[in-house]
């Protein structure tokens, strides 16, 4: 504990602050997905590769510290307060995300495919197909590249990119067959306004 600076309390805190916020997740998933089960036209997608998210995000945050504290990565002034911005602002945004789909949010592909009232149309919604996985790529750089963890980054965001390419298909090809979604989101950008 000598050996620790401010730059290391910072990240621990931010952190544990992300263990707090997954754990609250998974509680909050299983808690929507018993509330909608009674929903007569409900899709509970099959997802084999569940289990890579899962690895995905738990082994993340079990290797951003121990990269930074065996390989002893250096804090950046700049980069280090640019990224803590960022994940502030990507708290703020998963607070909107989860206010605006209420118990319609889920860890799951789950889907009402003739609902309206399941469709999300305000807040992030407005503007973007998938804020909550924007928002999972700005936390993966914001938490590795805080205190340096350029190895992480790196490798952690080619995963999320191969997890999510496959994820996202599969998740529209499900909410395409609500209209409602269809008629929303059809010309909607995925992650980026107009561009991407």
């Amino acid at each position: 504990m000598d050996n620790l600076k401010p730059s290391h309390f910072l990240f621990l805190t931010v952190w544990i602050l992300t263990i707090i916020f997954r754990l609250f997740e998974l509680r909050l998933a299983k808690k929507n997905l018993a509330k909608r089960k009674s929903q007569p036209n409900l899709q509970i997608a099959k997802e084999p590769f569940f289990f890579l998210f899962v690895l995905l995000h738990s082994s993340f945050l079990v290797l951003v510290p121990m990269e930074i504290f065996l390989f002893h990565r250096d804090f950046n002034l700049l980069l280090g307060l640019s990224c803590l911005v960022v994940y502030l602002s990507c708290l703020v945004m998963r607070i909107s995300v989860l206010a605006t789909l209420k118990e319609n949010w889920n860890v799951k592909v789950v889907v009402d495919t003739s609902s309206a009232d399941s469709i999300a149309k305000t807040g992030l919604y407005q503007y973007i197909r998938h804020p909550n996985y924007l928002i999972v790529i700005l936390e993966i750089a914001a938490i590795s590249l805080l205190h340096g963890a350029i190895l992480s980054f790196v490798f952690f965001s080619i995963c999320n990119f191969w997890i999510l390419y496959f994820r996202i298909r599969q998740e529209e090809g499900f909410l395409m067959q609500n209209s409602h979604y269809a008629q929303h989101f059809q010309n909607k950008k995925r992650f980026i306004p107009y561009i991407f």
